[in-house]
């Protein structure tokens, strides 16, 4: 009987010392490795890659349709289809806009046929067509000049092609304006947003955008400008141009290649803090810098980004929502499906709870503010020194777009991510 109590002592001991090593690896599990697992890394900058090329494939789908209307258009000028394809081009920034959030870390959209050839600006418009005369009273322009711009200097550039638009485009030597920008721009989505608008040489405070008439485009006596086919040759080329730009980006994200998605998704912690940098520098020295605080500052109707149209609330609001979608990894198509998963936020909030609530409420003020733009759009309009109420609205999107630039440089010292800088300005 002595016996059997003993066994009994030193195999409850056992069992106890089991229960206490089981205890202390399950508690060493639980804390030793915070944040996400590095498969679950892997899918955040996989799916950020997701939204990407699917925003960047949903932008060429757009820019096709686009040339069709143009095509259309060229074939048949009409105010009508004028309309049509401005329409077309006002949708195509629609997907674009959104993929901006790429920016400003050595990626594909930085490299030569990158944003340099689609989204230049601000833009001379005298470096592609006439200049406007003094049809509304109040012109800067005294009379139109129709010996201006590429298109109407068939002596130095007898052909418009591809290559004498790509190859002066911002050339060395180009014109700066006010704010050092070289504006000698020949390419991209706002080259052919003044080709079809033409120069906004309204005041702000009537808020009409350009208007072009479709008689530029026709070789009649009923021609409200010289060189219409010239003019109609540029608009086509430069619109290829954009669609075969988009095309490469497309490619560069594409799955399953070895191609740049492969080389940024091989490494996630650099891609985790190129994804910070992207929607941070985009914040701060794009949208709250040289988008809103510049023009604002200097109350310049052609600082605007996208001035012919008075489409720049949406470019303000898509932007940001490129940022949203990258913070919170999901993307809505243009056909309305969903591209979705891991986020930024997962990898914040797995480490800092209190860190990921905060963006998420400066997130959320920045969209209000910029939509507060929106609903009393045109932004040249609120940028105008007459306009104190409206230079309100734009310094409150200013402030609210910073603060969430300046959130995520406090996120990357909490998380000690020391790969995510964000300055002040983008060179």
């Amino acid at each position: 009987m002595h016996c059997f109590k003993t066994k009994l002592n030193i195999m409850n001991k056992h069992i106890l010392s089991l229960l206490a090593i089981s205890i202390l690896v399950t508690s060493c599990k639980d804390s030793e490795s915070p944040g996400l697992s590095s498969n679950q890394q892997f899918q955040l900058v996989n799916n950020y890659s997701n939204i990407l090329e699917a925003g960047y494939e949903d932008a060429y789908n757009s820019a096709l349709t686009m040339q069709s209307k143009i095509n259309a258009f060229i074939s048949s000028p009409s105010a009508e289809n004028l309309r049509e394809a401005q329409n077309a081009w006002l949708a195509a920034r629609e997907p674009y806009m959104q993929t901006e959030m790429s920016r400003f870390y050595g990626g594909p959209i930085d490299g030569n046929n990158g944003d340099g050839l689609i989204n230049s600006w601000p833009l001379d418009e005298g470096y592609i067509d006439y200049l406007s005369g003094d049809s509304h009273g109040h012109s800067r322009y005294p009379n139109p000049d129709f010996s201006v711009g590429i298109i109407n200097m068939p002596v130095q550039f007898p052909e418009i092609t591809t290559d004498i638009l790509v190859n002066n485009n911002q050339p060395d030597g180009g014109t700066t304006n006010q704010n050092g920008d070289n504006v000698s721009v020949s390419v991209g989505y706002h080259a052919i947003e003044f080709l079809l608008w033409g120069q906004d040489d309204t005041p702000a405070i009537d808020k009409i955008p350009g208007q072009r008439a479709y008689k530029d485009y026709i070789n009649t006596a009923e021609a409200t400008a010289p060189n219409g086919s010239r003019r109609a040759v540029y608009l086509q080329t430069v619109t290829q141009l954009v669609i075969d730009n988009l095309k490469e980006l497309v490619d560069a994200w594409a799955p399953n290649s070895n191609n740049y998605r492969k080389t940024f998704e091989a490494n996630p912690t650099t891609a985790i803090a190129n994804m910070f940098n992207g929607i941070g520098r985009l914040a701060k020295g794009e949208l709250a810098g040289e988008r809103m605080g510049v023009p604002l500052v200097l109350h310049a109707q052609e600082q605007e980004h996208s001035c012919f149209s008075d489409n720049t609330h949406r470019d303000l609001i898509l932007d940001m929502q490129g940022i949203v979608n990258s913070y919170y990894g999901t993307y809505t198509r243009t056909d309305k499906t969903v591209v979705s998963g891991l986020g930024l936020s997962d990898f914040v909030k797995a480490l800092n709870a209190s860190d990921d609530t905060q963006m998420k409420t400066l997130l959320s003020n920045a969209q209000s503010s910029l939509k507060t733009i929106e609903d009393h759009k045109p932004f040249d309009w609120l940028i105008d020194g007459n306009n104190a109420s409206g230079n309100e609205m734009v310094q409150k999107a200013v402030t609210d777009v910073s603060a969430v630039a300046d959130w995520i440089s406090q996120i990357a010292h909490d998380l000690k991510l020391s790969q995510v800088n964000i300055p002040e300005s983008n060179p």
